[in-house]
């Protein structure tokens, strides 16, 4: 066997070895380790309360989420410490606080920033990443709202500057099985599919899909989840996404 026949045996073995690991160990382990997080749309209601809690419930009704997020630095391939990850979403019902005026089945008048009707916070909060990236949230699975998939948002920030946006999803299969527990069954809006959400397919929302779910307890979807997702952002960049405070 020539060198050249040598060194492409040695490259297809390689590659085979790492396919096998990521079969073995599931793409979502390693996702966006060493690999930006594709940005999303901030959305109409984003507000910086800066609400330091890692429990964001506030006995908002819903089946509980416990959300780890591994914040990694994709110019070094490793993870960062003193992140500052501000995250909110809808309610169950697809309502969101500082905005429970707006009822779920009306669409936003623009994907720009809204002015709040109320001073409900729930669903709402701010963690800082540790010496391992790490920041970890107790939250409820999030509910539909007109014509929206359920997603959590999310914004990191670096020295005071927004240097990502993000929109969070999850599978259809996952978001089926939700839609028929109580509360989320309670939803007047219609059930929409990923790939029926307009932004989803918008911001490559496939992307950004938390893969790595898991009942709490190891047995039951009705008891509870446990989710993890490695988010990779650049410290240096400044997000173009943040959109707060501008108007139409």
């Amino acid at each position: 066997m020539n060198k050249l026949a040598s060194l492409f045996l040695l490259i297809a073995t390689i590659s085979s070895i790492n396919c096998e690991l990521c079969a073995r160990l599931g793409r979502h382990i390693l996702q966006h380790q060493c690999v930006l997080t594709p940005e999303g749309t901030e959305g109409p209601y984003y507000l910086p309360y800066h609400l330091v809690r890692s429990d964001i419930r506030e006995n908002r009704p819903g089946l509980q989420f416990k959300l780890k997020f591994k914040v990694t630095d994709i110019t070094k391939c490793e993870p960062m410490k003193n992140v500052t990850i501000d995250i909110w979403q809808a309610d169950a019902l697809g309502t969101y606080s500082s905005y429970t005026k707006n009822l779920p089945t009306t669409v936003p008048k623009s994907v720009l920033h809204a002015d709040p009707t109320d001073n409900t916070t729930f669903l709402r909060g701010v963690q800082i990443t540790d010496d391992n990236g790490e920041v970890e949230f107790m939250t409820v699975f999030p509910g539909q709202y007109a014509f929206r998939t359920p997603h959590i948002h999310l914004q990191a920030h670096v020295n005071g500057t927004t240097v990502h946006v993000a929109q969070l999803y999850f599978e259809n299969s996952l978001n089926n099985r939700m839609a028929r527990l109580t509360p989320y069954k309670q939803r007047v809006n219609k059930e929409i599919r990923n790939e029926d959400d307009y932004i989803f397919r918008r911001d490559n929302g496939d992307a950004t899909i938390i893969h790595n779910i898991k009942p709490l307890d190891g047995k039951r979807l009705s008891r509870g989840l446990n989710g993890e997702m490695i988010i990779g952002i650049d410290p240096s960049h400044e997000s173009s996404s943040a959109l707060h405070g501008r108007q139409e």
